[in-house]
């Protein structure tokens, strides 16, 4: 999976119910089940080119929706803090039973 996709994957697990509901299916098929334009046109008896303009509109939306609220961006940092936090903890002179239960907890804060 390339990054972008990647990308438009997380931000549509974000702000997904924000989409209009068309617009949601046609990101939801393309990206998460992986149908092509074809497969999706033929399923919703639309044209090819409809789902396209879709799919443009729906990953603009998300875009300006992380742009104005920068969620994904958050979620990314706090991941890579976390990350960080495990690393130091692990480094720890601690019985291991000791870090596995600070690490489970820590693993909690995440999502």
């Amino acid at each position: 999976m390339d990054s972008d996709k990647a990308r438009i994957c997380v931000l549509y697990d974000i702000y997904g119910e924000l989409l209009p509901a068309s617009v949601s299916d046609f990101i939801d098929l393309y990206y998460n089940n992986d149908l092509s334009l074809s497969e999706i046109a033929e399923n919703t008896d639309i044209s090819r080119q409809g789902v396209r303009a879709g799919l443009v509109r729906g990953c603009k939306l998300l875009n300006e929706y992380e742009n104005k609220l920068g969620l994904y961006e958050k979620y990314k940092d706090n991941n890579d803090t976390v990350s960080k936090i495990k690393s130091e903890i692990l480094s720890l002179d601690l019985e291991d039973d000791k870090k596995d239960k600070i690490i489970g907890l820590i693993g909690k804060l995440v999502y």
